[in-house]
């Protein structure tokens, strides 16, 4: 008897669940159709001109070298002075040596790792 009592008030909170669960889903349509403009249904937003592909794109790196610092860096590193190209690059960029470092490896020089252990 007490086996069958569980099962009717199991079932009787599965209802009750079940219709609360409705009643807030109908409150809600409600809510969202109120916030709907009168004039039926929503009119799509236009993009920013900005904004391509749902996406906003990122800023330009600050690790981009004029081209006078660059074709100079480039030229230290070819006269084997690398040192003094990641010293300028540092002083230019108002970064730190291991950043200067990178971009010093990065502007063309494949063998470099970019990492001060690697000298």
């Amino acid at each position: 008897m007490s086996l069958m009592f569980m099962m009717v008030v199991l079932l009787g909170a599965i209802a009750v669940l079940g219709g609360g669960s409705y009643a807030l889903r109908m409150v809600v349509a409600r809510v969202e159709q109120g916030r709907r403009s009168p004039g039926g249904g929503r009119r799509p937003t236009a993009a920013p001109e900005g904004q391509v592909g749902g996406y906003v794109p990122a800023a330009p790196s600050e690790e981009r070298l004029p081209a006078s610092v660059r074709h100079r860096a480039l030229a230290l590193v070819a006269d084997g002075r690398r040192e003094e190209a990641v010293r300028m690059v540092a002083d230019r960029l108002r970064a730190d040596h291991a950043r200067a470092r990178r971009i010093v490896a990065d502007l063309g020089d494949p063998d470099v790792a970019g990492d001060p252990a690697a000298e």
